[in-house]
């Protein structure tokens, strides 16, 4: 379905988007923060998902769902810093979310 450790094309990441709200609603706040990257606890007050959940669709939960998270798609990307690690839409997330709206 994504390609063999490669990432997604946006045809298969709008799918994936479509099949489940909270990486829906995760992609849609991180689009409202931009550039601003996020840190889950922070997404999860603001977007009324519980933060296991947001977890799961940042990162997936296991190896097989893992190609469908926001991270392996490339629409999300993680930033390390001193206090945590925090998310941002990336590039081509960004680009995701616009032609969806134009459509």
């Amino acid at each position: 379905m994504f390609g063999r450790g490669k990432k997604a094309g946006l045809a298969d990441v709008s799918q994936s988007l479509r099949k489940s709200r909270v990486r829906s609603e995760i992609m849609m706040y991180l689009y409202n923060d931009y550039p601003d990257a996020s840190h889950p606890a922070e997404i999860a007050k603001n977007t009324g998902i519980d933060s296991k959940n947001v977890l799961k669709g940042l990162r997936g939960t296991s190896w097989l769902d893992a190609v469908k998270s926001l991270l392996k798609q490339g629409v999300v990307e993680e930033i390390e810093r001193e206090n945590g690690t925090f998310y941002r839409l990336s590039e081509r997330g960004k680009s995701l979310v616009e032609s969806q709206q134009e459509a």
